[in-house]
């Protein structure tokens, strides 16, 4: 009987708890809603920036879980490696790649046995895919039915264990499938890869993820590939990537060692050395230096977390602000409260839970903008973003956000509040016991501060871009047109070329091996007359006809130019940077002998140095080798005064003329110039809608405070008008103070943003200066909109009627 009493009891006080925190609970949304309603200002000004910093974290957020995603889908994640080379050269250089050497996989499956699975592809590369008259340009990879265990592609049609079963099929994505086939069933079909090979549809997989570093549209068998590149067989060259799965007992350092030891006793002259790493840590850590990982995209992801924590605490700082700066008008309310009976953590619960309240406001307002805004965010930072409110991932984190800002932004206050003394607040003057205008005004200046590292960050990184887009490259991009090379236009180059150049809209062609921005071909082995043996001197190569040179507008230095005969393949003709680094002077150079990968030749000319690699990196030697069609792209110079649908027009019949089969794609250079940028437009587009988000919040903070401080002096401000001083003169006196901590706040950014701006311009071989005038520029941006904000609400402070505020003394 005694026991059930006691049970009972328990219940009872358990269900007595529940009840009080669900009363205090409502009383608290009460408190809450009826202090909105009393001071309309101050919630207007909190509310506004825990939106504003809400919905620039919860964007954040969403970028960093895409970018966190990456490759994580695939259910063997952590136990998912691509081999990676190191490869040692004479001088101590290391270079880091993932080329590996189409034996490895047979080796590394006879001898290694802690892998479970082992898979290679080729290098990715844009094909032409053919059905009957239907026919696309489509991004493919060559491999085997093991890819398809290693990674979850999912097949919706086929053979799950034995996808690829001979070398005359092929699997296709989804959206292949209802481009070639419509709503027919695509298994069995026969369709072709660039008019030579054929294979028939033995499976078909859904659509690759936009969060997936390997993209493709088709998988076609790797033994075709191989039969068809014989040059791949040796140990000594790179033309596949490697992929395995390995035992989750098996020790890394190991099986490491392993490989190693497999390469030397397969090669013993070769100075690689193979590693495994992390198949999904590649995409956002996958820059290595000196054959170790240095970070990579992971960076970004930091910089901006950190970017978006520090909008969430300046929103953070205009509430404690605002709460601590209009204490007095709630100083009785924690008296009376204090005196019926609350405790001093039943009143830091109260006001943190009023807190929380404002912050879930603010998390519904930003979750409208959040979805409204998303395709605008997906534009600028090229995402295909999706929001999904019931995802548990995303409602976790916007939650855990919104906790986190509102615990924050409340616990100083309710501190503060809760400190209050009944006896004192009711024998003494309240303002007078009023402390923390330190804290505000210090609050205030890193909030400025924050505001002007900002500010001068995305002013830099403007003129960085500006700088990048306006650099002479020594070459034209402007007005260039990039088309790929085809089976039919090798097979038809010259008959190609000349009607290309009989139509009026068209300046110049030439033909070029690849990228001409980024040129990925590099090599060692050159040799030339007085090279030191122990030489080790990277040498970019690219392949162009006569027609490049001049098209591009590349000046010659010394000699002359591909005359497009035969005896062109045992010419070369360099950089500038290349005759430097042989030591070559330029009277001797024309003539001198060259030899390329063993195949030796002379020197016909030398060509002033043009930008071969990207801007973060140094002009590179370079050797020109003559090809008429081993390569990749034409390039087209159109006439500065044509008009560009005219010249497509009549570039497009002409390219169908000699190529009937193959979709007539382009692009233009000066849009591949911009690709190779395109995280630095990203940045530059997030930092400038960051720099806005901070002065607004900022602003809003200092337009709340100006506000109660007008309100707290105006008496004060009302004899001194009476007194004889002018709405000009109030003005001043109440800029005068928050003036103080803009200067103050732009001294501290200021040499915190140099250091940063310094450090983000060291990550360019070329790039602008840091001028004085971008934090004069910054300075007075900031100083401007500060006072405008601070400068209405002391205007009409100043112009109020005394007999108004006065009329009660």
């Amino acid at each position: 009987m005694g026991k059930r009493v006691i049970v009972h009891g328990i219940a009872l006080e358990n269900q007595c708890q529940s009840t009080i925190f669900t009363m205090m609970i409502l009383h608290a949304l009460r408190t809450a809603f009826r202090n909105l309603l009393r001071h309309k200002t101050n919630a207007i000004v909190n509310i506004l920036s825990l939106t504003i910093g809400l919905t620039s974290g919860i964007f954040i957020f969403l970028w960093v879980l895409d970018e966190l995603g990456y490759d994580k889908f695939h259910v063997h994640d952590k136990s998912l490696y691509q081999v990676m080379i190191n490869q040692t050269f004479p001088d101590g250089q290391i270079h880091t790649y993932g080329a590996t050497p189409s034996k490895l996989k047979e080796a590394v499956r006879s001898d290694i046995p802690e892998v479970e699975n082992i898979t290679q592809t080729n290098m990715s590369s844009t094909l032409l895919v053919q059905f009957e008259e239907v026919s696309f340009q489509e991004e493919g990879i060559y491999s085997d039915s093991e890819f398809f265990q290693i990674f979850d592609f999912p097949l919706l049609h086929g053979n799950p264990s034995n996808p690829l079963p001979d070398n005359n099929s092929i699997a296709i994505s989804q959206k292949l499938a209802n481009k070639l086939f419509k709503n027919a069933d695509p298994i069995g079909k026969t369709l072709q890869v660039e008019q030579a090979q054929e294979f028939m549809v033995s499976a078909v997989f859904a659509d690759v993820p936009t969060n997936s570093r390997i993209q493709f549209e088709f998988v076609a068998p790797f033994e075709v590939y191989s039969q068809e590149n014989p040059w791949m067989q040796g140990w000594q060259t790179g033309g596949t990537n490697t992929f395995l799965k390995l035992d989750p007992k098996a020790s890394l350092p190991t099986v490491n060692q392993k490989l190693e030891s497999l390469i030397k006793r397969n090669c013993a002259e070769c100075t690689t050395s193979p590693f495994l790493y992390s198949f999904s840590k590649l995409y956002l850590n996958g820059k290595f230096e000196g054959g170790k990982n240095v970070g990579g995209r992971i960076e970004q992801v930091i910089l901006f977390s950190i970017v978006a924590g520090i909008i969430l605490l300046m929103a953070c700082i205009n509430f404690m602000n605002l709460a601590t700066a209009s204490a007095a008008s709630r100083s009785k309310e924690v008296s009376v409260r204090k005196i019926i009976g609350a405790n001093r953590p039943d009143l830091v619960l109260h006001f943190m839970l009023e807190s929380l309240i404002l912050a879930s406001i603010g998390l519904l307002f930003a979750i409208f903008l959040v979805s409204t805004l998303l395709p605008f965010f997906n534009t600028i930072t090229s995402k295909s973003i999706q929001l999904n409110m019931f995802d548990p991932i995303f409602l976790g984190g916007a939650i855990v956000i919104t906790l986190v800002c509102g615990l924050l932004a409340g616990i100083y206050p309710a501190v503060f509040l809760s400190s209050f003394k009944p006896l004192t607040i009711f024998q003494r003057n309240v303002r007078s016991l009023l402390t923390g205008s330190g804290l505000r005004k210090t609050l205030v200046v890193i909030q400025f501060a924050s505001a002007v590292v900002l500010m001068v960050g995305s002013i830099i990184i403007y003129q960085q871009i500006k700088y990048i887009t306006n650099k002479d490259l020594g070459f034209v991009k402007s007005q260039v047109l990039v088309i790929d090379q085809n089976k039919d236009l090798i097979a038809n180059t010259a008959p190609f070329r000349n009607a290309m150049l009989q139509l009026s809209n068209v300046e110049n062609i030439g033909f070029g091996g690849n990228n001409i921005f980024v040129i990925p071909i590099t090599t060692t082995e050159i040799d030339w007359q007085g090279k030191d043996k122990d030489a080790s001197i990277h040498f970019k190569l690219f392949r162009s006809d006569e027609g490049f040179i001049p098209t591009m507008g590349i000046e010659m230095l010394q000699g002359r130019n591909f005359i497009g005969d035969k005896q062109d393949s045992l010419h070369y003709i360099i950089n500038r940077k290349a005759m430097e680094v042989m030591g070559i002077s330029e009277h001797e150079v024309i003539g001198s002998e060259l030899g390329v990968w063993g195949n030796l030749g002379r020197i016909v000319g030398v060509t002033e140095d043009f930008h071969n690699d990207n801007l973060k990196v140094g002009i590179e030697p370079l050797v020109f080798l003559y090809s008429e069609n081993l390569g990749a792209h034409y390039f087209v110079k159109l006439n500065q005064s044509s008009s560009i649908s005219e010249s497509l027009a009549g570039i497009e019949k002409v390219f169908k003329t000699y190529s009937p089969d193959y979709p007539f794609e382009f692009t233009f250079l000066d849009e591949l110039f911009e690709r190779q940028y395109i995280s630095d437009l990203v940045l530059g587009k997030l930092s400038m809608s960051f720099m806005v988000i901070s002065i607004l919040i900022s602003c809003l903070g200092l337009f709340g405070l100006a506000t109660f401080t007008a309100a707290r002096r105006i008496k004060e401000l009302g004899i001194r008008k009476l007194m004889g001083a002018t709405s000009f003169n109030l003005v001043l006196m109440l800029c005068g103070d928050f003036t103080k901590l803009v200067l103050i706040s732009i001294l501290i950014g200021s040499p915190i943003a140099w250091y940063l701006a310094k450090e983000y311009l060291s990550g360019f071989a070329f790039h602008g200066g840091i001028s004085s005038g971008t934090f004069l520029l910054a300075a007075l941006g900031l100083m401007t909109v500060a006072l405008s904000t601070v400068g209405f609400q002391s205007l009409k402070a100043a112009l109020a009627n005394p007999a108004k505020s006065l009329k009660s003394e």
